[in-house]
Formats: C-alpha cells, sequence, structure tokens
C-alpha cells in the first residue's frame, strides 16, 4: 500500500495530522506533501535513515528510564517531558526496544528527521496547553514517522 497527499488535498482536510495520517506530532507548516506506504521491516528502515544523516528525536515523559537515555543528547526539557535527539552511532538494541514497547503510548512520541537547524520544538505540557509535541519552521525538510509494529511509514516534505 502506498497513499500519497499533494498539499491541495492535505488543505482539504479538517486535521490531516491526526485524523487522516495519526502523526504523534503537530506540525504548524503544512507539508508539500505526505506519503503513507507499508515497509519491509521497521527496525532494517530506521537504520538505514539514520545511516543516510537522518536524526531520530524523541520525547519522553521525564520518568526514569537508566542507561538507556544516559548518553544521549538532550535537546530540550521541560517540568513534564525531555527532548532527546538519536544519531547512527548513539542507537542501541536497547533504545529500540523501549520505542517498540511504548509506540502507542500517549506521553511519548519519536521520528526521524533529515534536517534540525532551524526547526522549533515546542514540548508538549508547555504551560498546560497540549499533549502533543509541536514542531515548526520546518522548510526544505523531511519527516519520517515509522509504525514500528505494523512496518508502515509516513514521509512528510517541505519544498
Amino acid at each position: 500500500m502506498k497513499t500519497t497527499y499533494s498539499y491541495e488535498e492535505l488543505l482539504k482536510f479538517d486535521d490531516p495530522f491526526e485524523y487522516e495520517v495519526g502523526l504523534p506530532l503537530k506540525i504548524s507548516d503544512l507539508p508539500s506533501s505526505v506519503m503513507e506506504e507499508d515497509i519491509p521491516n521497521s527496525k532494517t528502515t530506521l537504520f538505514e535513515k539514520l545511516a543516510e544523516g537522518y536524526s531520530l528525536i524523541i520525547q519522553k515523559p521525564r520518568i526514569p528510564n537508566g542507561k538507556v537515555f544516559a548518553a544521549l543528547p538532550l535537546l530540550d526539557e521541560n517540568e513534564f517531558m525531555k527532548l532527546y535527539m538519536v544519531n547512527e552511532t548513539t542507537f542501541t538494541e536497547a533504545l529500540w526496544d523501549l520505542l517498540y514497547e511504548r509506540e502507542y503510548d500517549l506521553h511519548w512520541a519519536f521520528f526521524l528527521l533529515k534536517e534540525r537547524k532551524g526547526v522549533v520544538f515546542k514540548l508538549s505540557y508547555t504551560g498546560g496547553e497540549t499533549r502533543s509535541l509541536t514542531l515548526s519552521n520546518l522548510k526544505a525538510n523531511t519527516l519520517i514517522h515509522l509504525r514500528l509494529e505494523v512496518n508502515q511509514s509516513v514521509t512528510c516534505r517541505w519544498d
């Protein structure tokens, strides 16, 4: 299965990322296109994208996760959440297991991002407003959300 939505088609949806595409985050800037597709293996795709220079961004609650997150760069935090960045060299099997286990946890969000420069991350629960991580300033970028258990991906592209 492969479905592609153009910018014009996305404009017709009430909330394309919650109801149509189902991303675990909010995006302030509507992408040029969104592609949903079945992939052979989520884990293999994740490793390939990390090798291509993508960063894995993880938002998680401030609850302790010990050794898994100890060596990862912290991008931001607030009183409720922490935001980490993972690359090819910092990714571990233990982290894969944890992400797979937490895939449907409403307090977690993770996705691949091609370029981090200039992207604005607004952590969830900031000021009690929302439960979703919000991204903005995604100029000429690619964001990939992997659905680990069902081996699917959602790719958002900005031109």
